[in-house]
């Protein structure tokens, strides 16, 4: 029996493969179609893995777990039919399924929101296994510094007991009673096709809410039901932020068992500005319902030295000539506004520069206005090749954007995008990459907004991985 993981590289279902090996299970087989930042970390522990898809074959006894982005992949595919016709025993989850059944058995507190639900979750990991000794998992979407530049938290003096109840979920043995909801869980989840829904919840926070994952949302009040019918099934209490101060504005009406936290200052070495002050808000009001002893000031005293994440305004490398370069995962408007407010505080005197690589054209088209206001803001502004992710480009060419203006392929979209916010497009990294470096100013800050493939590259061009 092997313990077969598809998609190991995502930053998210990682987690799982680095944690089910940590506890001891030493028959993982981890897929992923080409490698990655994340892959290269994998590969260090020596877990057998598969480079491209189709080159492992699932057995009957196998428990697969996968990314809901690879369900069309042959080993998903393989095993649900091998499910289906032989009826055997396989266990199939895709990974918030899984999660699920997880949290399920610990006392589970989900970090949620459109922005800053990431930064919320490293801080809140990193801060609460220095206070309490009962924090048993936590995963977060980036890799953290603070968590050893890992993106998970496994405490490993209570390995022998997560040992005990994974085998349970995987096999049905016998399970301690007193093991079920006697560790915490932190988790950052996804509230895509209303994953989060699986999750069995004590606490939710909510960062902020607003409209994303247009490919499958329907309109913002579908989106604001999602986080509401979530509110419904947490047990104890929602943690949300007030509307004053907030980097967005949210609304919460109709919500049962919340809470609203005021939003104060707060002084952390090695992160700034107002979004900063919105995380660490929440995070501190959690800690004070989970342990009422903590004082503000101890708290502050804790979160002061954390860090950062990464692809969260990460600072990469100064270049011989002065020029910073930052990385971000921000992909909707208002992440683009905030962080270039951010920096233009931050660096008053420098020229801000944009790479901007369209995350789904959903998104895009969905949000084509607000990006028409906020990418000319930046001092250059540069568009690359879209990241499509489980969107099928040559079904949008009916949209009524390419009839109304004569566009005949995707990249006359973004060429004509380009045009409409003052940038300049490529479709090829290299040319992109002597373009943006090889031009930029001296004491220019360039901040890269992009999904992972891109990213990817951008390291290894800074020789950085």
């Amino acid at each position: 029996m092997n313990i077969v993981i598809v998609w190991a590289g995502g930053s998210w279902i990682s987690n799982l493969a680095h944690i089910i090996w940590d506890i001891g299970y030493k028959n993982i087989v981890w897929i992923d179609s080409q490698e990655s930042q994340i892959t290269e970390e994998l590969k260090k522990k020596w877990i057998p893995m598969k480079i491209g898809h189709g080159k492992y074959q699932v057995k009957a006894d196998d428990i697969v777990i996968y990314s809901e982005a690879t369900k069309d992949s042959p080993e998903v595919q393989n095993a649900l039919e091998l499910k289906k016709k032989e009826h055997q025993p396989l266990k199939i989850w895709n990974y918030f399924e899984f999660l699920g059944e997880l949290s399920k058995y610990f006392r589970t507190v989900w970090i949620a929101g459109t922005n800053g639900k990431s930064s919320s979750t490293g801080l809140a990991i990193t801060v609460w296994k220095k206070l309490i000794s009962d924090l048993g998992l936590g995963i977060v979407w980036a890799l953290v510094p603070d968590l050893w530049n890992k993106s998970y938290y496994l405490a490993d003096v209570h390995k022998e007991e997560f040992k005990t109840l994974f085998d349970f979920i995987f096999s049905w043995r016998k399970l301690p009673y007193e093991l079920i909801k006697k560790y915490y869980f932190f988790l950052e989840a996804c509230e895509y096709k209303r994953h989060f829904l699986h999750l069995d919840l004590e606490y939710l926070l909510i960062t902020n809410i607003e409209l994303d994952h247009t490919d499958y949302y329907k309109d913002m009040d579908d989106y604001r039901l999602a986080f509401k019918q979530m509110n419904q099934k947490t047990k104890k209490l929602t943690l949300v932020l007030e509307n004053k101060n907030n980097t967005v504005q949210s609304d919460f009406s109709g919500f049962e068992k919340i809470k609203e936290i005021p939003i104060t200052h707060h002084n952390l070495d090695n992160i700034w500005w107002k979004h900063v002050d919105c995380n660490v808000s929440l995070v501190e009001w959690l800690f004070k319902e989970l342990d009422p002893s903590l004082t503000s000031e101890k708290l502050e005293e804790e979160m002061k030295p954390f860090r950062w994440i990464w692809r969260r305004l990460e600072f990469l490398k100064e270049l011989p000539n002065w020029v910073k370069i930052f990385t971000d995962y921000g992909h909707i408007a208002s992440s683009l506004k905030l962080w270039y407010e951010t920096m233009k505080e931050r660096f008053k005197d420098s020229k801000i520069i944009c790479v901007f690589q369209p995350h789904q054209m959903r998104r895009v088209l969905t949000g084509w206005d607000e990006f028409k206001k906020v990418l000319p803001l930046f001092d250059k502004t540069y568009l690359y090749n879209i990241y499509a992710a489980r969107e099928p480009l040559e079904e949008f060419q009916n949209e009524k954007i390419f009839k109304e203006n004569n566009l005949k392929t995707v990249s006359d979209l973004w060429e004509y995008f380009a045009s409409q916010v003052g940038a300049k497009y490529f479709d090829d990294y290299v040319q992109l990459w002597d373009e943006v470096i090889g031009k930029a100013d001296e004491n220019s800050i360039i901040v890269f907004f992009s999904a992972w493939d891109l990213d990817y590259k951008l390291r290894n061009s800074l020789n950085l991985c």
